[in-house]
């Protein structure tokens, strides 16, 4: 753009003036209103809304209860025998292979056993025994507080 090019357009600002000027707060308002709005989107479009879709647990109560951390695997196993690993469901036969192949892609990654309480024991045993086979060095069964 040349010096020409520029006092023509000075000359047309200069001659063309709007002859009602718009409120600059009502510009600036809505500058934070898109912010927060976009950061409303952003919060909402990475937050887990619901953990595990589908599965209900009555977990056993024990008083002393951790949490876990962010990255651990849990394996979810239903009253009527249901098993879901990394929340997709796992039939039992293929069960040791999903945790061999889970342990070796994630090698040191805790496991955390979500038994309903109604099921067997024995049950519960074997798919601890097959995590363990599997390669996995810590597996926690999760608990609930104990209602006071």
């Amino acid at each position: 753009m040349n010096r020409n090019d520029c006092e023509a357009v000075l000359y047309l600002h200069r001659t063309f003036r709007p002859r009602r000027r718009t409120g600059r707060g009502f510009l600036v308002g809505v500058t934070f209103l898109d912010a927060a709005l976009l950061f409303g989107a952003f919060v909402l479009a990475t937050s887990p809304f619901v953990l595990k879709p589908g599965i209900r647990l009555d977990l056993p109560a024990a008083a002393q209860v951790e949490g876990i951390r962010y990255n651990d695997m849990v394996l979810s196993v239903t009253r009527d025998g249901k098993i879901f690993f990394n929340d997709e469901q796992v039939p039992s036969a293929e069960l040791p292979a999903a945790l061999a192949a889970a342990a070796e892609a994630r090698p040191g990654t805790v496991l955390i056993l979500e038994a309903d309480q109604a099921i067997p024991q024995a049950t519960a045993i074997s798919i601890y025994d097959a995590a363990a086979k599997a390669g996995f060095k810590k597996i926690f069964i999760a608990t609930q507080n104990p209602a006071p």
